[in-house]
């Protein structure tokens, strides 16, 4: 029963920071079209593979946080499944 509490914690924690990694993108989008003094970006335009290549490593971390989140979930789904094998 401790393993599925620590890993409902865990998955909290990833959970929590994947949401603020994509909010940090979404600010990262913003800032650049705010700099760039542009409103909308049309996918595939020039103007958009500027901006992905500039908020990369944005976007990059919050494909890290996601992954962490769902291996994170995964060990959950495995200390519950183990739990109940156990009982």
């Amino acid at each position: 029963m401790v393993a599925v509490a620590d890993s409902a914690i865990e998955l909290d924690a990833y959970e929590a920071n994947a949401g603020t990694k994509k909010q940090v993108l979404r600010e990262a989008y913003a800032d650049w079209k705010a700099t760039h003094s542009v409103d909308r970006v049309e996918r595939d335009s020039d103007e958009w593979k500027a901006m992905m290549s500039d908020t990369n490593a944005a976007y990059q971390n919050l494909i890290y946080a996601k992954k962490n989140e769902a291996n994170a979930r995964r060990r959950l789904k495995t200390a519950v499944r183990n739990f109940r094998n156990c009982n």
